[in-house]
């Protein structure tokens, strides 16, 4: 819808925003882990972004975007865009999309197996990244791929990189250690999304047992009266905390996560929710494996963390909010108890 727009989550940001169909810009105050690299205005306790700014040619968007929905499995819930572009096309109820972003680069501290185009990389060096998404829609299904590519600062990456019909895949198995690559493929039946993310599945078939390809799996699910939420990220899918792997702002650092959810209407729009969540050893610290000794497909890899929360809310005109006890991510917590909000308002409510 067209018009201006308020959107305020706990854990994430507050935005007033302007939608004008082919210009949108959205200047957002973040309070959440997404706002770490904003720098302060004025002081230190406000920093400003633009969530979004783009301008719309028809299939062609350009400015600073969030990428293709990846079920945030790959994307913080309260992130910043990127800059970069857009192209989507449609043909006979076909989908393509090719996104090309500009990652957030880092200084080397020192030399790594990785390394860029094929050069030496001294400590102290600029790494510059790049982030491009290929994703095909087809019915009820999608098949998305999102690379990582990295080369040094002032240099651009192969150009057959930024090929937009030619998989990064292919770019990996030809040209090897200066790209991550990512599948997820993901169906809607009925209310609820299923996605599965392959991270890096091996190109030669004696890998498979030396280096096997990890997984996260999403199933979630919203309806008139209950809605539920299931993933498990086995260990070292994609946020494995190595700067030239991280693709994305992910919610769950070091992955090795498990968190499952369940609310239920229990009167109009008042309703009652319980979640459980668990993370492995590997949760939140980086520690790289020899080869032929990566963690095997497991659920969890010890020692193991669990916590969960029980909490009453309501909905309300775009106003979601809950109080409960335990831990629930992105709420405002007193000890164990906690507060949760999210407010939606468009222009024909403000």
């Amino acid at each position: 819808m067209e018009g201006l727009y308020l959107s305020l989550f706990s854990g994430g940001f507050l935005a007033v925003g302007f939608n004008g169909g082919t210009f949108r810009v959205e200047p957002a105050y973040f309070f959440s882990r997404s706002g770490e690299d904003v720098r302060p205005f004025y002081s230190d306790l406000v920093k400003l972004d633009f969530r979004r700014l783009w301008m719309d040619f028809g299939s062609l968007r350009i400015g600073k975007l969030l990428p293709t929905d990846t079920g945030n499995l790959l994307l913080e819930p309260f992130s910043k865009g990127y800059d970069g572009a857009r192209l989507t096309l449609e043909w006979r109820g076909i989908g393509y999309t090719f996104e090309v972003y500009q990652g957030e680069g880092w200084v080397s501290d020192g030399d790594y197996y990785f390394n860029p185009a094929g050069m030496h990389i001294r400590e102290g060096e600029r790494i510059a990244r790049y982030l491009l998404v290929r994703r095909l829609d087809f019915g009820n299904w999608y098949f998305a791929e999102i690379t990582n590519v990295a080369a040094l600062d002032g240099h651009l990456p192969r150009l057959a990189a930024f090929n937009p019909l030619l998989p990064g895949y292919l770019y990996q198995w030809l040209y090897a250690s200066e790209v991550n690559v990512l599948w997820e493929i993901g169906l809607k039946v009925r209310g609820s999304t299923f996605r599965l993310i392959i991270d890096d599945f091996p190109y030669l078939p004696s890998w498979l047992s030396i280096v096997p390809p990890t997984v996260g799996f999403r199933a979630s699910g919203d309806y008139p009266r209950v809605a539920y939420d299931i993933l498990w990220l086995s260990a070292f899918t994609y946020a494995n905390r190595r700067p030239w792997d991280a693709l994305y702002e992910s919610p769950w650092h070091g992955s090795d996560y498990a968190q499952a959810s369940l609310r239920v209407k229990i009167f109009r729009s008042i309703y009652a929710e319980a979640g459980l969540w668990a993370a492995g050893a590997y949760h939140g610290v980086y520690v790289e494996p020899e080869v032929g000794d990566y963690p095997p497909f497991a659920f969890l890899h010890g020692p193991v963390r669990w916590d969960g929360w029980l909490a009453f809310g309501g909905r309300w005109r775009g106003l979601d909010v809950a109080v409960g006890y335990g831990d629930k991510p992105n709420s405002l917590a007193l000890g164990r108890i906690f507060a949760w909000f999210g407010l939606k308002l468009e222009s024909s409510t403000l």
